[in-house]
């Protein structure tokens, strides 16, 4: 009964683990959905007869299944530097995700890992990098930059009477405060389905880095409204987490999983209806 019982826990805890990473499973999933839905059937055809047919929601979370086997994969940043000043993405992480849009470029050339790698890659970087939690905010001072703003700190979540990781926060529960029985085709349904094509030219206009720098202006408010305190800061002392402002944030995240979606859709129609 004790091995029972100790199973039980690890799994709990395993399951912990593998679901504080970006928007969860459910909101990865989300916005690999709303992305499918914006494909055209000749951009549809030329990803699944890539990836055994299967829909790209199916590969929504590959990054993060696969993180630690292998040093390219692991390389690959789950977070997105801004400069503090200007908003626009610096530093590897929008590296990385832009070789991987020009390799899927020339698709055609790439072999079936290369493929699958780079368009998996680009999958999960784009809804990573739209999550306000996974913007990290930095200032240079003449010399380097330094970080001024990140969501690895304690704060004090009213509802549930305890103090939380902020990082996890954002990963996991903010998506799951009003909607927790949603699954990823009820965000597709109920954010994007019947969203008016003006409004989707309006939030795909521009560039990635457009798309990154309007995310960054938007997210910064979650470090405005919940600033880190020192360290050992006393509970007393810890930003306050109260329900109002939940409810805020989770409005915050359904739009962010929304432009993420579009935005995303938008990018693999340009890379892949040819």
């Amino acid at each position: 009964m004790k091995r029972y019982i100790t199973l039980i826990i690890l799994s709990v805890a395993l399951f912990a683990i593998f679901e504080a990473k970006g928007w969860g499973r459910e909101g990865h999933n989300a916005v690999a959905y709303i992305a499918e839905m914006q494909l055209t059937e000749r951009a549809k055809a030329n990803i699944e007869k890539r990836i055994d047919n299967r829909s790209i929601v199916y590969y929504a979370s590959w990054l993060d299944c696969h993180r630690a086997e292998h040093d390219k994969w692991n390389s690959r940043r789950h977070t997105c530097d801004f400069d503090i000043d200007t908003f626009r993405p610096i530093g590897k992480p929008i590296k990385h995700l832009k070789e991987s849009v020009e390799q899927l470029r020339q698709y055609e050339t790439l072999t079936d890992s290369a493929f699958r790698f780079n368009l998996y890659a680009v999958l999960h970087q784009m809804g990573d990098f739209h999550c306000p939690g996974h913007n990290e905010y930095h200032r240079y001072d003449g010399t380097k930059y330094r970080k001024a703003h990140h969501s690895k700190y304690k704060v004090y979540f009213v509802e549930r009477k305890s103090v939380w990781d902020y990082h996890n926060f954002w990963d996991v529960y903010v998506l799951r405060h009003r909607f927790g029985s949603w699954g990823y085709m009820d965000y597709g349904n109920v954010l994007a389905a019947n969203l008016p094509e003006d409004v989707k030219r309006q939030l795909t206009d521009g560039t990635i880095e457009d798309w990154l720098e309007d995310s960054a202006r938007r997210s910064i408010i979650i470090y405005e409204q919940m600033p880190a305190k020192p360290k050992n800061a006393p509970q007393e002392e810890l930003s306050v987490l109260s329900p109002q402002k939940v409810n805020d944030f989770n409005d915050l995240a359904n739009d962010q999983i929304l432009r993420a979606g579009l935005r995303l859709g938008k990018l693999l129609n340009e890379l892949f209806d040819k």
